[in-house]
């Protein structure tokens, strides 16, 4: 009896060990896998509303073919939008030649398809609501002495899809950025930051990349007369003050003193519709200014018949 017992144990140690040596080896195999496609399709859902099932011929160990047959829920896989083709309806194709790429997240690392069992995988993305709204930085920043940012922030992409319910969207008239927090600065800037999403709601991106042009300037201070523009033949316009204190920030190293080619005036068209007769002075710069600062920025007008 106990040579029986011996031998039974020794046939199941061997059939382990033959199992174990037969499912580490790499093997060829059809496996069948459940697939639920998200992705970033203008106007349409997150994720298809139902889950698609894809076949292929795959080489992996034992153990992993293994896993894959057994597994029974289905897996997320995120596409590239670019990679779908709408069909009709609501629904869109992915072509087998496109799958390889994403072969690691749809059977998992170590993994390689032979072949797929079809010529492509049809999905249904149902509509969203949703409106397109620009992009807003949100930024707090600090520049060494003489550096400043020398225009706005580029951003990539510069207007958002939002999703959400029709109530919600209607409050909403920008996608803001987290603040871009940043001090010291002396040389223009690139990166990327997450938008700030409120609840209830869902953007079509996740983060936009960013770009800000900094510029090193020097300080030129000097007084200019203040001209009329648009004022209609028999009329004139007086202006108090005539002259005002330009501050102007150029561009280093100074190519010309924008004294020599800047223009302030006051816009007769805007006259007409203020009611108090006060205007504001605008300045028209050359090339190279980063910003002018006019002093005073108001002047008083009166009209002589």
């Amino acid at each position: 009896m106990k040579n029986w017992q011996y031998f039974a144990g020794c046939l199941a140690l061997s059939a382990g060990i033959w199992l174990i040596h037969n499912l580490s080896h790499m093997q060829t195999d059809v496996v069948t896998v459940q697939v639920v496609a998200e992705s970033n399709i203008a106007g349409r859902a997150a994720a298809s509303s139902d889950a698609v099932s894809l076949t292929a011929r795959c080489k992996a160990s034992g153990f992993r073919l293994l896993y894959i047959e057994r597994k029974k829920e289905a897996v997320r896989v995120r596409f590239d939008a670019e990679d779908f083709i709408h069909e009709e309806g609501d629904y869109f194709s992915i072509g087998s030649a496109q799958l390889y790429r994403y072969v690691n997240d749809i059977f998992g690392a170590g993994t390689s398809v032979e072949s797929f069992l079809f010529d492509k995988l049809r999905f249904r993305f149902i509509r969203e609501l949703n409106k397109k709204v620009p992009v807003r930085v949100n930024s707090l920043l600090g520049f060494r002495p003489q550096y400043m940012q020398n225009g706005d922030f580029v951003v990539q992409p510069d207007s958002v899809l939002v999703y959400g319910p029709s109530d919600l969207l209607a409050n909403l008239e920008y996608a803001q950025t987290r603040t871009i927090e940043r001090s010291d600065i002396r040389a223009s800037m690139h990166g990327e930051v997450a938008l700030e999403v409120p609840e209830g709601l869902r953007f079509s991106e996740d983060a936009v990349s960013w770009s800000l042009e900094v510029s090193r300037y020097v300080e030129l201070q000097t007084e200019l007369p203040v001209s009329v523009r648009g004022v209609p033949q028999g009329r004139e316009l007086h202006i108090y003050p005539n002259r005002v204190k330009a501050t102007f920030r150029c561009v280093f190293p100074l190519v010309a003193d924008p004294a020599e080619s800047a223009v302030c005036y006051v816009d007769y068209r805007e006259f007409v519709g203020s009611l108090t007769g006060r205007c504001v002075i605008h300045c028209d710069t050359p090339a190279g200014v980063l910003s002018a600062g006019i002093q005073p920025a108001v002047a008083e007008c009166v009209e002589k018949l």
